[in-house]
């Protein structure tokens, strides 16, 4: 079974596990949060990794030159 690690930029690993849903749900969730300028998240990236590969990854404007 595939192993999934979502990590948001300066907050650092928001989730761990198994679940494809889950994770796929809390991806979106804080890519969303990223982009609309919410909270501590505004602006970082934010990586979805499955088996310690990327998988996707959304660069925030905190990272952008």
């Amino acid at each position: 079974m595939a192993q999934h690690e979502i990590i948001v930029g300066n907050i650092g690993t928001v989730y761990t596990g198994p679940s494809w849903k889950y994770a796929s749900t809390t991806y979106k969730d804080y890519m969303w949060a990223s982009k609309e300028g919410a909270g501590s998240v505004a602006g970082e990236s934010v990586t979805w990794m499955k088996d310690d590969e990327v998988y996707k990854e959304y660069i925030g404007t905190q990272n952008n030159d």
